[in-house]
């Protein structure tokens, strides 16, 4: 059984105040890459963090850095990137998405050498174009989240887990399903979640028990007793035991503000967190091999089904309508969206159209100040808590400076006139569907999941509705192997319409 330790690291947390960033950096950073490091290559892990962190890591510890750089060229650490200022993906569109990535790029480039090919998708949320904003930046790899998986497509599994209340932010008190460790989905990669893009599940099955016994809360047996239990009897596939936030590797982390209320003991240094790592790294080698996301989302048979996740869900069983309806969400999301309209309207097919290359610059200063106004821990945490006051001055600077970026364009761009758009000769009650819902080709009916496949069907529909003679029949056959698909699936309680 292969292993996999993901480290998120994010220096953008609720709470962590910049007088605190170096301790956080030594203390939970330094103390992980120096840990696998005593250890050996065995210990391989994964070290994610986003632009953000690693723009302030270099600032406070260059020489951090370059122990993580070191690392990273020794082959022991895989670095995987995330957005870089921890937005939420699935509250914002798809293109400030990519952005966001785009700018954590080239924070790597800058100072580790090397683009990212994992990803971490922040708070697991799930829209259908969120994979292709990774994909875009670069992405080859991205973490997914098991209970969304399987509360989307195992019926009896979903009457049990899933969590029919969006504004519960934290599904951890709904009943858990008598899940078969071998479970397939648990420990086997999805290939294409988007073409060229694959991914791995975490769980809360895992995961929570990282946390709790680097708080003293379990004993290391009771953790290995769970890793152990969870990776099944077939001793196949990887397990991801780790993905959650680094800080508790080292420090208090966020931990007494969300379970006591304690604003005072966020990200206390803890003196045994070396230790304790050092005895978690041990027994888990004594149970398998650690490996790095990339190597098990690549040397793993997969699983033969197309990842499929509804929109706006999230890990911890909830909604990524958590993150956007907390008082501070509901205040500052509509100032940026404000922004990012008067830009799209008034600008941008000037500054990334018709006037290109003398605006490039202006461009990607207005992109990086509106995508990091989306910082999710601004945002968070939901009342009755509040969001620590420095975090949601960081966001209003934001706006502030991406306000002031506009003022710039309005200026820059004084008497160049906005192209005319072009007229849309379609007919109406032509063929063509319209909408853009898959990369994947429509002949593949397998590879897709169950929304293309519903656009699919529709879009095979519309067709076959619009046309006459020999290309009807070809529609029809379209139509009718949508179907067969569905039967396929098991899903078999309906009859095929007479065409």
């Amino acid at each position: 059984m292969k292993y996999v330790s993901i480290y998120h690291a994010n220096l953008n947390y609720a709470f962590l105040e910049p007088h605190k960033y170096e301790q956080v950096i030594r203390a939970s950073y330094e103390t992980i890459i120096d840990g696998h490091a005593k250890i050996g290559p065995e210990a391989k892990y994964v070290f994610e963090a986003s632009g953000f962190t690693v723009d302030l890591m270099a600032e406070k510890c260059p020489d951090v850095v370059a122990k993580l750089r070191r690392a990273i060229e020794s082959g022991q650490c895989e670095f995987m990137g995330a957005p870089y200022a921890h937005p939420v993906m699935a509250n914002i569109p798809e293109e400030d998405g990519y952005w966001s990535c785009e700018f954590s790029q080239r924070a790597y480039e800058k100072h580790l050498g090397m683009r990212a090919e994992s990803f971490w998708n922040p708070e697991c949320t799930w829209m259908q174009y969120v994979p292709r904003a990774f994909k875009r930046a670069g992405a080859k790899y991205l973490t997914l989240d098991f209970e969304s998986y399987m509360s989307c497509n195992d019926k009896e599994y979903a009457w049990v887990e899933k969590n029919r209340a969006t504004d519960l932010y934290w599904g951890g008190h709904i009943p858990w399903f008598d899940l078969d460790p071998d479970c397939k989905f648990l420990h086997r990669p999805f290939r294409d979640v988007v073409p060229g893009l694959h991914g791995l599940c975490r769980s809360d099955r895992l995961i929570g028990k990282y946390v709790k016994y680097f708080m003293g809360q379990i004993p290391l047996s009771e953790c290995l007793a769970n890793i152990k239990h969870w990776s099944g009897t077939k001793n196949e596939g990887a397990t991801g035991i780790i993905a959650d936030d680094a800080e508790y590797c080292g420090t208090t982390g966020y931990f007494y503000v969300k379970y006591y209320r304690d604003y005072s003991r966020s990200f206390e240094a803890k003196p045994d967190a070396a230790e304790k790592l050092d005895a978690l790294v041990r027994g888990v080698l004594e149970l398998g091999e650690l490996a790095t996301f990339k190597e098990c989302c690549e040397e793993i048979a997969p699983v033969e089904e197309p990842f499929f996740v509804e929109d706006r869900y999230a890990w911890h069983r909830t909604y990524s309508d958590c993150w956007g309806g907390t008082p501070e969400a509901k205040r500052f999301d509509p100032m940026v969206s404000q922004l990012r309209d008067e830009y799209k309207t008034k600008y941008q097919p000037i500054t990334e159209g018709t006037h290109k290359e003398r605006f490039a610059e202006l461009a990607t200063k207005f992109w990086f100040h509106c995508t990091n106004s989306a910082n999710s821990d601004g945002r968070w945490p939901p009342p009755p808590a509040e969001p620590c006051e420095f975090n949601r001055q960081w966001v209003l600077n934001e706006i502030a400076a991406t306000r002031a970026v506009l003022a710039e364009l309005a200026e820059a761009t004084k008497g160049i006139p906005l192209p005319v758009k072009a007229a849309n000769d379609e007919p109406a009650d032509g063929p063509e569907y319209g909408l853009h819902f898959t990369d994947k080709p429509l002949d593949d009916l397998p590879k897709l999941n169950f929304y293309e496949l519903q656009h699919a069907l529709y879009a095979a529909w519309r067709a076959f509705d619009n046309t006459q003679g020999a290309a009807k029949d070809k529609h029809r056959e379209r139509v009718l192997a949508v179907y067969d698909e569905y039967r396929r699936r098991g899903i078999t309680k309906f009859k095929t319409p007479a065409l």
